[in-house]
């Protein structure tokens, strides 16, 4: 699974304090330090919610920030409310049909898959599928991402029929959008082989398996 970003950069000028909380927040979660990472994100969230309001583009970006950290650092019952408030203020902001809407809906779902909670986290994959492959086409990886997770979504509920469908899509999907040898292609083949493997195909299985080693072994 995999959380997505906005792919523009926020530029914000005249907020020196959010700014350099918020910078040593992505510091710290580039470098795999989730816990000081959610502490100054924590810190950025309070600073512009106090200085520059609960809509700024400040807030947004400090509430994408905290729920990432507190999600990768292992904390996904502290994250979910922060990554539902960041649902809300994008629908406020773009729209429920809007891809930024869209990413926070899949950040979502990510966390509720953290809490086993695949019925939930299959809704809101859904819906924001809907909009990746309405606003972004067939072709993006986010649309690619969106069917991987929702196969594997269905994986974990052993509904392996309907999973294979999505993970076959996310596979067209990845091959078309990624580089080839991209690991996440040998990602979606290990969870297609997976539900191959369960409805008893497994000969087919192997054969999708031993093309992700391949990619494994390509990229070191």
């Amino acid at each position: 699974m995999l959380a997505l970003v906005l792919d523009a950069a926020i530029a914000i000028a005249g907020e020196p304090e959010w700014k350099r909380l918020h910078d040593q927040a992505a510091a710290h979660l580039q470098r795999g330090d989730f816990e000081q990472a959610g502490r100054f994100a924590r810190d950025a969230l309070k600073e512009a919610d106090a200085t520059l309001g609960p809509d700024h583009r400040a807030t947004e970006a400090s509430l994408s920030t905290l729920s990432l950290a507190l999600r990768l650092g292992g904390r996904p019952e502290e994250a979910l409310p922060i990554a539902q408030r960041l649902v809300a203020v994008r629908v406020k902001q773009y729209g429920a049909d809007d891809p930024a809407t869209a990413i926070a809906l899949h950040n979502t779902a990510e966390i509720l898959i953290a809490q086993n909670r695949f019925a939930e986290a299959g809704q809101l994959q859904s819906k924001a599928l809907v909009v990746f492959e309405q606003k972004l086409g067939a072709k993006h990886v986010h649309t690619a991402t969106g069917l991987h997770n929702m196969g594997a979504i269905l994986l974990r509920q052993e509904k392996y029929g309907e999973a294979e469908k999505y993970l076959r899509r996310a596979l067209d999907a990845k091959q078309q959008a990624l580089k080839p040898g991209h690991l996440s292609i040998a990602h979606t083949l290990d969870n297609l082989a997976s539900a191959l493997d369960a409805q008893g195909r497994g000969i087919e299985a192997d054969k999708y398996r031993r093309r992700a080693e391949n990619i494994r072994r390509k990229a070191g």
